[in-house]
């Protein structure tokens, strides 16, 4: 009977101690009893942890708490008063308990004249850790308070934009939280500005592509760190554009030693049907050409080195126009239309494998086989501005070179989507085609670039700021 009652007491107490194993691995283990404390983060904050508010636009943090969060509040304290901020939180991902949430704050916090304060957060998660309390975070953001947008002051600007063509602008933009700005046309393009002359101001060469067609505007905006928004028109007479209507019509002889060549060597599939063969080389192919245009050039511009000393075109030498930019090509196969595109630079033919002659001076930042535009150049001249030579038989010159006015850069050929030796010359703003025969103008060249540039200048001068 002794040895019962004391193996029933070693049963008790092992079961006892199982039973405190059990209950402190759970607490320890179990997310019930998660012990990690909320995360909290702005969306606009930086190393320095600092943030620049102008107490009118909602801020946007996340939250992240495996156990879901159970209580937030948050306040701005100015220094001198303190405002509290309501918050509205949707749930991104249930699984990882992760929030986004806006603060707005209060109309008071707008009439504070404090330009600095921090944002006081609270968080609890719905942890049953620290007594059933929860586990809790206490974080303090520091504030920098801008109410005031930026400066944005159009000093100079050619008098009309034409679609397809070219216009400049020179702006004076000044605040000292700058955060981005940028040229935009119809809410559609964007287009970089370039510092110009002295600090605080820009240029910007801009084109109206031609497959717009209705003109909405053209505008700065300015954005600062602290979301303050400043929109500023230029104006602009505008001239729309009347295309020539070219029908043509697509030979099997041109398909097959032209069309499927480009995609070949493009490395595309080939259709079966011929005329889908046409459409893939000068539908799909094309836009991949021009998007490649596009990148280059634009990617070219983020350390642009290129001084800008571009003076009036020159045509090819001794020689005749085929195709003019902004020719409407309709495409008709036996007889039924199955394409249509834009003609988008010069082309110019004379004697075989002629001497093409660069007559401004810029940056070689492209030469490889560009599909149906063949074996092509482009140079840049600095500001966005660039020229396209295409269908080339030969270069001597590398990416990467800078040219002179007046330098041998290639010789025509009959590479890509073409039959004949030709040159196709373009001019690109910030990688799209616009009109050449502007650029190819010496009275356009003065009374848009030259004397914008030469005004601009003396207006800057003058300004004793």
């Amino acid at each position: 009977m002794r040895f019962n009652r004391i193996s029933f007491k070693e049963i008790l107490v092992y079961a006892l101690v199982v039973l405190i194993l059990i209950i402190v691995s759970f607490i320890f283990f179990s997310k019930t009893f998660e012990r990690d404390t909320p995360i909290v983060k702005f969306e606009e904050e930086i190393e320095e942890k600092e943030i620049f508010w102008n107490t009118k636009t909602p801020l946007k943090l996340m939250v992240s708490d495996e156990s879901g969060i159970k209580s937030f509040k948050a306040n701005f304290d100015d220094g001198q008063n303190s405002y509290e901020l309501q918050s509205q939180a949707e749930l991104i991902d249930s699984k990882k308990g992760i929030y986004g949430v806006t603060l707005t704050p209060p109309k008071e916090a707008f009439m504070s004249k404090s330009t600095s304060g921090t944002i006081n957060i609270e968080a609890i998660d719905n942890s049953k850790w620290n007594f059933f309390q929860g586990n809790k975070i206490k974080k303090s953001t520091n504030i920098v308070v801008d109410k005031r947008s930026p400066k944005v002051d159009v000093i100079s600007n050619s008098y009309m934009i034409k679609q397809g063509g070219s216009a400049i602008l020179v702006a004076m933009i000044d605040d000292e939280n700058i955060k981005d700005f940028y040229v935009s046309f119809n809410g559609e393009e964007t287009f970089e500005l370039f510092p110009f002359h002295k600090n605080n101001f820009y240029i910007s060469i801009i084109t109206w592509p031609i497959d717009i067609n209705e003109f909405k505007g053209v505008n700065i905006i300015a954005l600062d760190k602290a979301g303050n928004k400043t929109m500023t028109k230029v104006p602009y007479y505008i001239q729309s554009f009347k295309p020539k209507i070219d029908n043509l019509k697509i030979s099997d002889d041109f398909v097959y030693s032209v069309s499927q060549n480009v995609l070949e060597l493009s490395q595309m599939e080939i259709p079966d049907r011929p005329q889908d063969i046409f459409v893939k080389a000068n539908k799909d192919l094309r836009a991949k050409n021009l998007q490649t245009m596009r990148d280059v050039t634009r990617k070219n511009m983020v350390n642009n080195d290129v001084p800008f000393e571009v003076k009036t075109f020159v045509r090819l030498k001794n020689a005749a126009t085929f195709a003019m930019f902004g020719e409407r090509r309709h495409y008709f196969y036996n007889d039924e239309k199955i394409d249509e595109a834009w003609h988008l630079g010069m082309d110019w033919a004379s004697v075989k494998r002629a001497d093409i002659i660069v007559t401004n001076p810029g940056k070689v930042i492209f030469k490889d086989y560009l599909g149906i535009y063949g074996e092509s150049l482009i140079v840049d001249h600095g500001f966005g501005l660039s020229s396209l030579y295409a269908h080339t038989s030969s270069q001597s010159v590398e990416v990467g070179d800078f040219v002179t006015r007046g330098q041998h850069i290639a010789n025509t050929g009959a590479t890509g989507a073409v039959f004949g030796d030709h040159l196709h010359f373009g001019i690109l703003v910030q990688g799209i085609e616009a009109n050449p025969n502007e650029w190819l103008d010496a009275n356009w060249m003065k009374l848009n670039l030259t004397d914008t540039i030469n005004s601009a200048i003396k207006i800057i001068d003058g300004n004793k700021k």
